[in-house]
């Protein structure tokens, strides 16, 4: 919105209906309309941690089992910035079978995790539902 010609006279001086849309949200919003147009698969070997949490809000209490691991080095290198953090990308299946092997290894208990893992191999390559609701 450009103020400068705005003074002393707040008379309108052409009239205008309350329901124009101005054209570029219209084009904006076709652009994301075409965008969003192909599904989109989970990939629980790559996904980042904004997208996982999308998915907890959208009710996938599976993923609140394990929490994902992202190395200190990584952290410090995106000054520990949560907008920044949020899109690594972590592989959450291999760190799932990392911790079982770890766990094999020292005779502990894995049943736990191997439940975890069935839940993300079945969540692995499942369309993302387009539309979350993310006040529920």
């Amino acid at each position: 919105m450009n103020i400068l010609n705005v003074g002393q006279n707040y008379s309108i001086t052409t009239a205008a209906s309350g329901n124009k849309m101005p054209t570029e949200s219209i084009a904006v919003e076709k652009n994301i309309n075409q965008n969003n147009s192909q599904p989109t698969k989970i990939d629980m070997r790559n996904i980042s941690i904004d997208e996982i949490n999308t998915l907890i809000k959208s009710g996938e209490s599976a993923l609140l089992d394990v929490v994902p691991f992202i190395p200190l080095n990584v952290l410090e290198q995106y000054n520990n910035d949560p907008e920044k953090i949020g899109k690594i990308k972590v592989d959450l299946i291999g760190q799932v079978e990392k911790s079982i092997d770890f766990k094999k290894s020292i005779g502990e208990n894995t049943d736990f995790l191997s439940g975890v893992l069935s839940k993300f191999k079945d969540l692995d390559g499942k369309q993302l539902n387009g539309k979350v609701d993310i006040l529920a």
